[in-house]
């Protein structure tokens, strides 16, 4: 797969002329002499020889500490002790582990040589008479000892330089980093040769019309270690420069007798990769087959971290934008959140308003081009060390200093450069101090989308800054809506009638269904818990429950003597907007047998005016069906006097706000007189809500509205107390 070109060097020998290390071990200095004469001119595999002496176990021992390249030992038996030479070998082959030597025992004493067994057991090579060693036989020794140990090393070496490949092959496919792989890939090499780490590595990005003195230094070390993020023509050094421009041109590694160039060529699906490194010695031939080895898992790690860095881009880069989109922020953020407090950084949450709408109205083009310039202001506001990201369709946001960000940004970013360019249409932002925020990365952006938001909702512009106490109220509501979701469940829900009052005779005539909630003993709050519920999606079930709740407080009345008192219930928008809800309430009523006159559904006006031709379609299959339509609040939202006429309602329900204006000094009076008549003009029942006041009362009725409901006459209560007092009535 791969081609490995090796250049010899001069003298045509490609290993190099290291010598073989013999140490002798004998306490007798003219045996010394003797052995140091007979292999004073012996070579082997034309190498020559390095013989060390020591007189002396321990001495031997500190002999072979300094020198871990030994090849072999002529070991004398008996030294300070008659087993001193026994003890040596258990030593080196037990404490010091080292089983690639070979030893050779020799003594002068024919009556002190152990048994075979013991030789056998102390991994002996062989066992000499001093006697017998002539020249020619101890240099036969030695060369039999020294063949032994050159393949017993060059195996044990090969398994090394295997377990480390693979052991590198598992680090570098952890990473995704191309950077990274490089930096950990330069390493690798240097320790799988045993050379000092002076190299580099250079990324082409496989353009056809690039050439190779373009490619990238993306790692460097040593003597190199200026050049990275350079490029190969910025190579000073002309060997250097021209190996791996050579290496690119023939797609080939490359051996020099001071230093090697592997090639990685990707499987022709990624950049290719050159890796430079300074060995100073020629490689033998098993090294060259480890690199080979080495190459081919570098090059599926080459391909792995690739396929890495273009998840990374999907997954953290905007694809239209090529800026960091929400969930690279998301990790820079959850990084900032970890460092110790303080840590000087806050997080900036900025929406293009309108964005969407300008999209549908002038062309996605346009809104591309809105998103552009935003990206580019924000960029030339906010300069590293901020962080910039989009997170979603016009909102972007920004992680950096906290007193980078403390300047408030809307009017520079909607301010238009230039006269003839589209101006942005609105900005809002939110800012999160980091170290004022306790709570997760995730947290921290819903903190700022959700202060975003408030700004837009309560009609507000401008920058919306994160206070502690928010974030504990949406823990409160995060609380309550758990603690009303078992409520719910566990059917704790139930409901309170308010009742209404026909202004002239004073008569009962219907009652408004409330929902009521008690937990742990203590009565919650509506104006609570009902905004909670919205916000939730609880609003249907607990919408759910309270009509049934009603049915069956209807059957109640009926069962007591009243069967003609309707009942009205509130829907919210999520409720009535649901495919499932007329059949649901037509089933509802009809299991418990209740007639959908008796049962009357409040809306509040903008249910309906968010979509006027659906609504009103709803609305009127609702009415076949004989429900009664209530609007509820109306005149606080949308501007609805030109349709309400077109509407299938049966009764407009004044709000509260009104009714308060009526009764005293002032012009407060003049909204509900208006209602009041044009419901009366439509042939609809009014009803005023929240009347506490005789004077109220008077006015309401000198006006001629027919109905009322409010403290003056009853409080919301359970349906027995209603039913009581219904019965007290009569």
């Amino acid at each position: 797969m791969f081609e490995f070109r090796q250049e010899l060097a001069d003298n045509g020998q490609s290993p190099d002329n290291t010598p073989f290390t013999v140490l002798s071990v004998d306490d007798d200095p003219g045996f010394q002499q003797s052995l140091r004469m007979a292999l004073s001119d012996f070579r082997f595999n034309e190498s020559p020889l390095r013989l060390l002496t020591a007189s002396s176990s321990s001495e031997a021992r500190q002999m072979m500490a300094a020198n871990p390249g030994i090849s072999a030992i002529l070991l004398d038996v008996v030294m300070e002790t008659d087993d001193a030479g026994l003890q040596l070998v258990r030593a080196v082959r037990e404490q010091m582990g080292n089983s690639e030597v070979r030893i050779v025992l020799i003594t002068g004493q024919p009556g002190m040589a152990p048994l075979r067994k013991t030789l056998q057991q102390l991994d002996i090579s062989e066992y000499w008479l001093k006697t017998d060693l002539y020249r020619e036989r101890l240099q036969g020794i030695v060369t039999g000892s020294l063949r032994t140990w050159s393949e017993i090393h060059a195996l044990a070496r090969a398994k090394r330089g295997l377990q480390h490949i693979v052991q590198a092959g598992s680090r570098l496919a952890g990473l995704r980093d191309p950077d990274g792989f490089s930096r950990q890939l330069l390493r690798e090499l240097a320790a799988l040769l045993e050379v000092p780490l002076d190299g580099l590595v250079c990324l082409h990005d496989g353009a056809v019309d690039l050439p190779a003195d373009e490619a990238l230094v993306t790692a460097a070390d040593g003597c190199f270690e200026a050049l990275e993020g350079r490029r190969v023509q910025d190579i000073a050094d002309p060997m250097v420069r021209d190996l791996l421009l050579d290496a690119f041109a023939c797609r080939s590694s490359i051996g020099m007798p001071s230093s090697q160039v592997l090639f990685l060529d990707g499987d022709g699906t990624v950049p290719p990769m050159a890796i430079y490194l300074a060995t100073e010695r020629s490689l033998d031939a098993e090294e060259h087959e480890l690199l080979q080895v080495f190459v081919t898992h570098a090059n599926a790690g080459l391909v792995n971290v690739d396929l890495a860095a273009r998840l990374d881009r999907v997954a953290y880069r905007d694809s239209l934008l090529d800026i960091p989109n929400g969930n690279a922020l998301r990790r820079d953020l959850r990084q900032v959140l970890e460092l110790p407090r303080p840590c000087g950084q806050s997080l900036l949450v900025v929406d293009l308003g309108q964005y969407s709408d300008g999209s549908l109205a002038l062309g996605p083009e346009q809104g591309d081009l809105l998103l552009q310039r935003m990206a580019e202001r924000l960029a030339q506001m906010y300069p590293p060390p901020c962080h910039i990201a989009r997170l979603h369709e016009g909102t972007f946001a920004v992680l950096g200093p906290s007193r980078w960000l403390a300047s408030d940004p809307v009017d520079a970013l909607e301010q238009s450069e230039d006269a003839g360019e589209l101006p942005f249409l609105r900005v809002d932002a939110a800012r999160v101090d980091l170290d004022v925020y306790r709570g997760g990365s995730g947290g921290a952006l819903a903190a700022g989308l959700l202060l975003v938001n408030r700004i837009r909702a309560s009609g507000g512009h401008g920058v919306a800054e994160y206070q502690i106490e928010s974030e504990q109220e949406n823990l409160h509501r995060f609380l309550e809506s758990r603690a009303l979701y078992r409520a719910l469940r566990e059917d704790r829900i139930g409901i309170a009638l308010q009742a209404q009052v026909d202004l002239q005779s004073g008569a009962i005539v219907g009652a408004e269904a409330l929902a009521r909630w008690t937990e742990d003993g203590r009565p919650m709050s509506p104006a609570s818990f009902i905004p909670v519920a919205e916000a939730s999606g609880l609003i249907v079930p607990l919408g759910g429950r309270v009509i049934e709740l009603a049915c069956d407080a209807l059957r109640a009345m009926e069962r007591a003597g009243f069967p003609d008192i309707p009942v009205s219930v509130n829907v919210s928008p999520l409720q009535l907007h649901r495919r499932e809800f007329i059949e649901e309430l037509a089933a509802t009523v009809a299991r418990h047998g209740i007639e959908p006159r008796r049962m009357e559904l409040e809306i509040t006006e903008g249910t309906v005016m968010s979509d006027y031709q659906d609504g009103r379609e709803l609305l009127a299959r609702l009415r076949r069906l004989g429900f009664g339509i209530a609007v509820d609040d109306f005149g606080t939202g949308y501007s609805s006097l030109r349709y309400v006429h077109s509407l299938p309602v049966t009764r407009l329900k004044l709000d509260r706000q009104f009714t308060a204006g009526v009764g005293g000094e002032g012009g407060g009076a003049n909204v509900a007189d208006m209602i009041i008549a044009l419901g009366r003009r439509l042939g609809l029942d009014i009803v005023a809500e929240g009347v506490e006041t005789p004077a109220q009362v008077e006015w309401l009725r000198r006006h001629e509205c027919p109905c009322a409901q409010g403290y003056l006459f009853a409080r919301p209560e359970p349906v027995e107390d209603f039913i009581a007092r219904l019965r007290g009535q009569a």
